[in-house]
């Protein structure tokens, strides 16, 4: 931790390098820890992006200090527009923020220190399974897909995308570890974000059923082959089965209105943009057929394994069927971290040549879906994240995008 520190003080990208060169080394995981945090401090917050908005709420509540009494009748109520809040993580931790400052870098700094811990213990699951010094490129390549599926730029939506990594840091532990603490973090995570009902309840649905192999393998294939979902009966049957808490959450999402809004910023997307993630999606399908019908049945003996990938291609057929609805790609991306945790872990725990070569077969898609997610990042990774230390940004407050330097 002691190397961490001084790293993250003096100049926290550079520690960042070598956290992924040292990767074996016990303060690497909390170098990627520090670095989140100082990349919420240090994040570009586009306007009208659910980043500055919350910046915006910790300036009024700091501005208007609420009752005890009024804090808590904000939780599971409408607004004066429409919005409901359900979720405890933001609200809480905005208003705790708020307490000391109005001051949006220090309120992203927290919301980094938790999404940096379990996005950085997520990644070391994986790491931590290698057990050679040095890996091929294949190996990096994989890596490198996980870490960039939900990367730590996600953290401008602060609720979906913690609670992602929070969901997966539960899962593992209770799959892999056989660790049933992983349980409360399974379902804290609902309480980051309430979409994640889902993830849960499809979690549980595996966890009491324990549907076998052959059967997700089937549904999931089946996904790819099965016609989009319409979103209005969609939204029909969430309001006739939803709590009327919900409702307003369920209208706002499957309305015309949102749906038009989504399509239109679809159409409006790169290229690269619409496409990449299918090819990361595909990529997944092809690979984890590969291992299916792998020659080498010893992934079959190790039951954790097992229990994960089933798992996974559950919640890959649910990502594949929701997809279609407007926001629903979210549940994709989700999915597909813990796709990309299978592939990882195949490679590392069971030989297989025609394995590998699948891989390579890949590699032009996957280090596709690599390259646009680093360009992402750019809209939020700011010139002070990569080229400053905490001390230099706490008096130079003026974040500029990485993307201005290209453009």
């Amino acid at each position: 931790m002691k190397n961490a520190f001084f790293y993250f003080i003096v100049f926290p990208f550079y520690g960042l390098i070598q956290a992924m060169k040292n990767y074996k080394l016990p303060w690497a995981k909390n170098m990627v820890w520090l670095f989140v945090v100082f990349y919420g401090y240090t994040m570009f917050r586009p306007i009208g992006m659910d980043s500055s908005r919350y910046v915006l709420k910790l300036q009024d509540i700091s501005a208007n200090p609420r009752t005890m009494n009024s804090f808590i009748d904000s939780f599971f109520s409408t607004d004066s527009e429409g919005n409901v809040t359900f979720d405890l993580y933001e609200p809480l931790m905005t208003n705790f923020v708020s307490l000391f400052t109005d001051n949006g870098n220090i309120l992203f700094a927290f919301f980094g220190l938790i999404f940096g811990y379990f996005y950085s213990r997520n990644i070391w699951f994986l790491l931590d399974e290698s057990k050679e010094e040095k890996r091929s490129k294949i190996f990096w390549i994989l890596v490198f897909v996980f870490v960039a599926v939900i990367g730590f730029w996600e953290l401008n939506g602060v609720r979906m995308w913690t609670a992602a990594h929070v969901f997966f840091y539960g899962v593992y532990n209770v799959i892999i570890k056989d660790d049933r603490k992983g349980i409360f973090y399974i379902l804290m995570s609902a309480l980051i974000h309430f979409s994640f009902a889902m993830p849960i309840l499809v979690f549980f649905l595996y966890y009491i059923v324990r549907f076998p192999l052959k059967l997700t393998f089937i549904l999931f294939i089946a996904s790819f082959f099965i016609s989009s979902l319409n979103v209005t009966d969609v939204g029909l049957f969430l309001e006739n089965t939803l709590p009327e808490v919900l409702l307003p959450k369920v209208k706002s999402y499957t309305g015309d209105e949102y749906v038009e809004i989504i399509d239109n910023l679809n159409q409006s997307a790169n290229w690269y943009i619409q496409y990449f993630g299918k090819g990361l999606n595909y990529s997944i399908a092809f690979l984890m057929t590969v291992i299916y019908f792998s020659k080498n049945n010893n992934y079959k003996k190790e039951k954790s394994f097992i229990n994960l990938m089933s798992f996974s291609l559950l919640i890959l057929t649910v990502g594949n069927l929701l997809s279609s609805l407007p926001s629903g790609g979210r549940y994709l991306l989700l999915a597909q971290l813990f796709g990309t945790a299978v592939l990882i872990l195949f490679f590392l725990k069971f030989y297989s040549m025609r394995y590998q070569r699948a891989v390579y077969f890949c590699s032009p898609f996957l280090l596709l879906f690599i390259l646009i997610s680093v360009r992402k990042s750019f809209d939020t990774v700011s010139v002070m994240t990569v080229f400053t230390n905490p001390l230099l940004a706490s008096i130079i407050d003026t974040p500029i995008p990485l993307i201005d330097l290209i453009k």
